[in-house]
């Protein structure tokens, strides 16, 4: 659903997908050469929070989401400060898992 790396300038980035439902689905981020982002994952149409978090310079996320509704969804990444800003890299990754 998104396979991207994500080379964003300081400030908001965004990354949409559509859930359909029924089968559980897998976010795994990784900061891969940020000093730290700040990431929040929400259901567009219903306003649900899904998850949010801090991840600092090397580290990931990965977990597995069943039960949501299905729906838009959003991913958003905010990078406040960065020194030098052309080290800013996100690895960014949404899958069905059948």
């Amino acid at each position: 659903m998104i396979d991207e790396e994500i080379t964003a300038p300081i400030g908001e980035s965004k990354s949409y997908f559509a859930y359909e439902g029924d089968v559980p689905f897998k976010i795994s981020l990784s900061n891969t050469g940020t000093e730290s982002f700040l990431y929040k994952i929400r259901n567009v149409d219903k306003e649900t929070k899904v998850v949010n978090g801090v991840l600092k310079s090397n580290e990931s996320f990965e977990k597995v989401f069943e039960g949501f509704p299905k729906g838009a969804y959003v991913l958003t990444y905010v990078v406040e400060e960065e020194e030098p800003p052309s080290d800013i890299k996100l690895k960014v990754k949404v899958e069905l898992l059948y």
